[in-house]
């Protein structure tokens, strides 16, 4: 073999195995820095919330003052959960807490505008953090309205019960 192509080679061989390595600690570094099965989790839609066995039911829902229309959007409880430790795919149910359910909906249900809890309609929750609502029970106690806003969108509400 020429010795010019034992070098290239083994040079390529050399770079390609380099990739792989900085690959794989930074994938490693990234996951066990964020710490992200610490971390209460919610699904996207319900299909996700079947797969992980977490979803429990479909609410009602009516947009209010919207001129655009909303086909993606669908409001449900579900279990909370943690990702596993080594994985996103894996779901934990959450366990010892008072609050093991969640309201959950898809958050942009198009591009160019997105879905939140108003602040005033998370007091209705039994508990709460800044954007999301928690349930004893799996159900709501009252109607929350949620809003739609935008760059380019009319701001409008959605009513769920």
């Amino acid at each position: 073999m020429n010795s010019k192509l034992k070098w290239l080679i083994i040079l390529l061989a050399g770079g390609a195995f380099a990739y792989f390595v900085v690959w794989f600690f930074s994938i490693y570094i990234g996951w066990y820095a964020r710490e992200p099965w610490k971390y209460r989790m919610a699904t996207k839609n319900i299909d996700d919330a079947k797969k992980r066995s977490v979803f429990i039911r479909k609410l009602n829902y009516k947009v209010v003052d919207f001129p655009d229309t909303i086909t993606t959007f669908q409001p449900y409880i579900e279990r909370g959960f943690k990702y596993g430790e080594h994985s996103f795919t894996e779901t934990v149910p959450l366990e010892n807490t008072d609050y093991p359910y969640q309201l959950s909906f898809n958050s942009t249900p198009k591009p160019g505008f997105g879905i939140f809890i108003r602040k005033d309609q998370l007091q209705k929750f039994d508990s709460s953090n800044a954007s999301w609502g928690y349930l004893k029970h799996p159900f709501l106690p009252d109607t929350i309205t949620l809003d739609i806003m935008g760059e380019n969108v009319k701001s409008g509400l959605i009513k769920v019960w």
